[in-house]
């Protein structure tokens, strides 16, 4: 009992307690619990609504695809790493840490699949897009710069040549980029849709020049040279080409989506 109120305990099976400012007073808002209605941890609390069967299949389809990602990635990192330092082909780390990890990874930001995105706002995902994307351009280009400083002949096989075109048309997708993040700040010159499909379109033609180049360097000769005996098996070598157009496909079909379906 205080001066300007007290605390009345029921003791029935589901217990309550009411704060009484005044004898006369009922409580205006309380939480409480009947035995006809289903205990909550809140008085506000949303219950999610159940999953449909295509977001079910999304799941899982990410699922699948950052298990392929990283079963290529930690292969061509271990083939790399467990040789001496001075004979360390930083160019392959490099390249399939940024162009295979971090931008498929950017790719799928948007999925609703994707648990590490799925609480997010769709402003919250553009920027962890954009900064996907941004980190794995850097690192991708630091290992092709890296190559181009250890040989004195460049891009003389087509997984060079590919990936000359990547680093050129990277360059156009990051500018994109930035105009498609700022696009509400720039309709007055642009409209959003338009610079959105643009750099849909560029981001596209850069990550499939990317994957292909990715592609191609299972045939080159630094993967017969540092890839153990696997390297001589033919099925072996075909299984992480069908590998990395499995992780293309399921790491493309969100922005295809939506390009088929944009309207300019």
């Amino acid at each position: 009992m205080t001066r300007r109120g007290k605390f009345v305990v029921n003791k029935v099976s589901n217990a309550r307690i009411i704060f009484i400012r005044d004898s006369t007073e009922a409580p205006q808002a309380q939480c409480q619990s009947t035995s006809s209605i289903p205990v909550q941890t809140g008085c506000s609390r949303r219950v999610p609504p159940p999953l449909t069967l295509t977001q079910k299949l999304e799941f899982v389809l990410t699922l699948i695809n950052r298990l392929l990602i990283g079963f290529i990635t930690i292969y061509l990192c271990w083939m790399s790493l467990r040789l001496d330092r001075e004979h360390i082909p930083w160019h392959a780390v490099l390249c399939t840490l940024g162009f295979l990890c971090l931008m498929s990874e950017g790719l799928m930001a948007y999925y609703r699949g994707n648990v590490w995105t799925q609480i997010c706002q769709r402003p919250e995902k553009a920027r962890l897009h954009w900064m996907l994307q941004l980190c794995g351009a850097i690192i991708g280009l630091t290992g092709i710069v890296i190559k181009m400083c250890l040989e004195e002949v460049h891009f003389h096989t087509l997984h060079g040549i590919l990936g000359l075109a990547t680093m050129i048309v990277l360059f156009i997708s990051l500018l994109s980029g930035l105009g498609s993040l700022y696009a509400t700040e720039l309709k007055s010159r642009v409209q959003p849709r338009v610079n959105k499909t643009l750099h849909n379109i560029t981001g596209l033609i850069t990550y499939t020049l990317a994957m292909l180049s990715m592609y191609f360097s299972f045939e080159t000769a630094l993967f017969n040279d540092y890839s153990l005996d696997a390297s001589t098996y033919v099925d072996f070598r075909l299984l992480l080409e069908i590998i990395t157009v499995i992780i293309f496909a399921l790491s493309t079909y969100g922005p295809l989506w939506c390009l088929f379906y944009s309207r300019i």
